[in-house]
């Protein structure tokens, strides 16, 4: 037993926050130690103690000789169990990770995860905002004393677009050089002085200037070479002004510092999303660290190499990992330090990391972004990775955005190998060393691993393409074209926006047969129309797919897998195949919180890899846990070949997922012996419809942009709403809630508006069904519905036109029934909390059975029903579960679709078997009515954040 005031093993090392861990073969005595240790100080020092690792050893490891013991745990033959104990905020409550049970991992993964996680994100998040705010208040100091040309002088120097920008950015250039040149010093880096030689209380630029400029003679161009030029123009304008902001720099240093943040603070990751202003404008959002290091994990493998492979300090001067948007160099250096801990784990001494370093500078690490500071700042946190040493040139780049002829960036890699290097042009060199070069290479077919959160923007809905470079009009549309014709012939539409580009750069690039990739996109490509070709090119050109998706609504409390978006995301990763193919198997990945802490997505994407690997064949499903939590599912899906949606993307109960795949193939039910099919033929929307006009054809809202046939007024009164060229034109939630629904609005010709032709084909195109496309779950309680007499269809409902009425009230009933809501929604997108939305393309490809083929008597009974039911209130959806009328909605499309009559042996088994899929005992029988309670349980339905 050792002393009680004494942790069983105190890690007090300078380069990182204190962390203490307990040991014992009991769980719980060690879950007891960490508590008690929590909150703790060093004895020496003084150093806090904020996170303490419960470790438990194995019970077969107590009756070994002490040296087996420690060579199985060294080994990783014992595995051990651990736990998180950290500190709250403010005196708020401690938190352990795993909420419940120990993690069994090996003694290399427990330190890992303490390396990542020494000190919490809560107090890492204040430490970087107190940099920032350090770091604006140097820029407004400079900008209050700086005249407007000046101001204009630094923004031209750092690349920027606006003076107050530029020298937010120059502050975070000069904290960059100022904190790479005290690890430098602290190192021993030749020639190098420490910052209280820079001029004392007060930095001196003048001082600052010719020590910077003496530490690139040496190495690190690519680290001071911008930061001494902005500091040149900065000093000879106003010298005073420029030492008071270098002043709150060296305060922002010693913030760092005094956390012991040193190597685990990436200023590109944790301060340039604070300061730049452009992300939204651009659609270009930088990764959270814990997506980056779950995407690195998930796509480095080790097991794809052999040890010695990974041992081999040669490895990144013959393998390749690139980012072709690299932002601020967080997934590359994810990527980069993942590599670095498989290379330690394979036998690496601190000789070896040094050459890998080299290699990786010069070599492995490809980068390349439309920002020049991006880029910079990448080049800068990959270079402050290592412990000194010096490197040639870099593969990270500053890629041209317009020009003659016009160029799109990085997505140039669609049509070449290499992309000029902008830094390699202005400066004569790309990176620390001596050449020129000027280009970063990538060859078709040589990257080992690709991780990228591409831009994602698109010209549609007030946003354009390219506006992140500042650019004119004129050079802009120059881009845009040219963009587009790089896309040309392949699968990818710039109505996707660019990320869909940018997968496609992916397959080029990717090493067939070996290759792998890790993707941040925006959700809406599992499900939109417009990455229909994407998703048949990702199918077809790459096995072992993972799709990963947070529960509905974790982005709007901005905890989503990028910073800031307010949108919902995913990701991707897969390995290029050799050839292409068809066929296989998707694994849908849904974590019920997004992973937000670095250490510990390493050991999410172990638990993530463990629960795949069980996912063999499509229909399959299986519990995600971190020790005794379950975090997620993962639900396998047959990949469709043709680029359907990926419906099962952000399920939280992969049973469901499973069921509902099922019942858009017609089935209700899945992996049961005899499944119950739907009776009829399945078809699509636009097989039995004449799907109507989208509302810019139709006309547009009185005040607004002059469009389309018709200026609509809205009614004012049910009389009002009687007449020719009336429109159920938007969704009135309050309203809306009967089966029946009168006009919203009335289209009138004022002169110059369209013409009388036009109109007339609008007119025809009139009908009594209508589709919701743009389905709030939270709020609307019709997905469909029906006019008394022929009207237009608007912005919020599309018109469907048939000859039959019995056919337009068969299909009303059954898309507000539970079984015709389940297949909306694997089809309607999820990207928006709460709702629905589905373009026209899609929602023409919306399966449903062919109820326009069911026997007369049958559509007699459908709409006399209807007409019974029509005028009663419903529910929103998601409330579907307690809704007395949309069960009787329920009840009716049973009886249409004669399920009730199925074999009384394949029903018992379907209810037997829809429960065990669905994880639920079925104890009424009924089917629908579980599938009902299921949906109205998803986050994407009920719209109540993840806790």
């Amino acid at each position: 037993a050792l002393d009680q005031g004494r942790a069983d093993v105190l890690i007090d090392d300078p380069r990182m926050p204190a962390v203490a861990v307990e040991l014992s073969f009991d769980p719980a005595d060690a879950d007891k130690d960490a508590r008690a240790r929590l909150g703790g100080r060093t004895a020496r020092g003084g150093r806090p103690l904020a996170t303490i690792l419960a470790v438990h050893i194995p019970a077969e490891c107590q009756g070994m000789p002490v040296d087996a013991a420690a060579q199985g745990l060294q080994s990783g033959r014992q595995l051990v169990g651990y736990a998180l104990h950290q500190a709250g905020m403010d005196n708020g409550p401690p938190r352990r990770w795993p909420a419940k049970g120990f993690i069994r991992g090996t003694a290399q993964d427990a330190g890992r995860l303490i390396a990542a996680a020494a000190l919490p994100k809560e107090m890492v998040d204040a430490r970087a905002e107190n940099v920032a705010r350090l770091v604006r208040q140097a820029a407004h100091l400079l900008q209050s004393h700086l005249h407007e040309r000046a101001r204009r002088e630094v923004t031209a120097a750092v690349g920027q677009n606006s003076p107050l920008e530029g020298l937010r950015t120059t502050m975070l250039l000069w904290l960059n050089a100022l904190l790479t040149q005290q690890r430098l010093q602290a190192q021993g880096a030749q020639g190098v002085p420490p910052l209280r030689a820079t001029g004392g209380a007060i930095p001196d630029p003048g001082h600052l200037y010719v020590v910077w400029q003496q530490i690139i003679d040496v190495n690190w161009r690519s680290i001071f070479e911008p930061a001494v030029q902005a500091l040149g123009v900065c000093g000879d304008l106003h010298r005073a002004a420029t030492g008071q902001a270098l002043r709150r720099l060296v305060e922002a240093v010693e913030v760092i510092e005094d956390a012991d943040l040193g190597q685990h603070i990436n200023l590109g990751a944790e301060l340039f999303p604070k300061l730049a202003s452009d992300r939204k404008q651009s659609a270009a959002f930088y990764t959270q660290p814990a997506t980056a290091e779950l995407l690195a994990s998930l796509v480095i493998r080790r097991a794809d190499r052999e040890e010695a492979e990974w041992a081999d300090p040669g490895l990144l001067r013959r393998a390749v990992l690139a980012d072709f948007a690299c932002g601020t160099g967080t997934l590359l250096r994810a990527g980069y330090l993942r590599v670095q801990a498989l290379h330690e784990a394979a036998g690496g001494t601190e000789e070896s990391v040094a050459e890998l370093h080299r290699g990786a500078m010069e070599s492995g690490l490809r980068g390349a972004d439309i920002s020049p500071i991006a880029a910079h700042l990448t080049s800068s946190s990959l270079a402050n990775i290592g412990r000194g040493e010096s490197y040639g040139d870099t593969q990270v780049g500053w890629v041209r955005v317009s020009g003659e002829p016009p160029q799109a960036g990085s997505l140039e890699y669609l049509a070449a190998s290499v992309a000029e290097d902008l830094f390699g042009s202005r400066h004569g060199r790309a990176g620390g060393g001596e050449s020129g070069r000027t280009s970063v290479e990538a060859l078709h077919g040589s990257v080992d691993w690709i991780l990228m959160n591409p831009p994602y923007s698109r010209t549609r809905g007030g946003q354009s393409a390219f506006d992140v470079a500042g650019l004119a009009e004129e050079a802009r549309q120059s881009c845009q074209q040219r963009w587009q014709g790089l896309v040309r012939n392949q699968p990818a539409v710039l109505s996707a926006g660019m990320a869909a580009s940018f997968l496609v750069v992916a397959k080029l690039k990717a090493k067939p047969g070996s290759g792998r990739i890790g993707f941040v996109l925006p959700l809406t490509c599992a499900f939109a129309d417009s990455w229909t070709r994407t998703r048949a090119m990702v199918e077809a050109e790459f096995e072992e797919v993972v799709l990963i998706a947070a529960a509905s609504g974790a982005s709007v409390r901005r905890a989503g897998f990028s910073a800031d978006t307010g949108m919902e995301e995913m990701l991707l990763v897969a390995t290029r195949r050799s050839e292409a193919g068809r066929g296989g198997v998707l694994r849908c990945v849904t974590l019920h919180e997004p992973c937000c802490r670095s250490g510990e997505a390493g050991e999410l994407s172990r638990a993530i890899e463990i629960a795949a690997a069980c996912c063999v064949a499509a229909g399959s499903t299986h519990p995600i846990t971190v020790g005794d939590s379950e975090v997620g599912c993962v639900t396998a899906m047959a990949a469709s070949g043709d680029g359907a949606p990926w419906n099962m993307v952000g399920v939280t109960h992969g049973g469901l997922a499973l069921a509902a795949d099922a019942l858009t193939r017609g089935m209700l039910g899945h992996g049961v012996s005899k499944p119950v099919p739907l009776g009829l033929e399945m078809g699509t929307v636009e097989e039995i419809f004449e799907v109507g006009p989208t509302h810019h054809l139709l006309g547009h809202r009185k005040g607004n942009e002059p469009i389309g046939a018709f200026e609509f007024h809205p009614v004012r009164s049910a009389s009002d709403a009687l007449g020719a060229d009336r429109a159920l034109w938007e969704a009135d939630a309050k309203r809306q809630r009967t089966l029946g629904l009168l006009p919203t609005h009335k289209g009138f010709a004022p002169p110059g508006v369209s013409s009388a032709a036009q109109r007339e084909r609008m007119r025809a195109t009139a009908s009594t069904l209508f589709y919701a496309r743009n389905f709030r779950w939270t709020s609307q309680s019709l997905l469909a519905a029906t006019t008394a007499r022929p009207t237009l269809g608007g912005r919020a409902w599309t018109a469907l036109h048939h000859l039959d009425i019995r056919v337009c009230k068969a299909f009303a009933l059954w898309w507000n029934s539970t079984l015709g809501l389940v297949v909306h929604w694997t089809q309607g997108q999820r990207t928006q909390h709460g709702r629905s939305t589905t373009q026209i393309g899609a929602l023409k490809k919306i399966p449903c059975p062919r109820l326009d083929r069911l026997s007369g008597a049958a559509l007699d009974m459908a709409a006399a029903r209807f007409d019974v039911l029509s005028g009663k209130d419903l529910l929103p959806a998601r409330d579907a579960h307690k809704d007395p009328v949309r069960i009787e909605i329920d009840e009716v499309v049973v009886g249409m679709l004669e399920l009730h009559k199925r074999e009384q042996g394949a029903e018992a088994d379907l209810q037997r078997g829809v429960g065990q899929a669905l994880g639920r005992e079925s104890e009424t029988g009924d089917t629908v009515g579980i599938l009902r309670k299921l949906m109205c349980e998803e986050p994407s339905v009920h719209g109540i954040l993840a806790t």
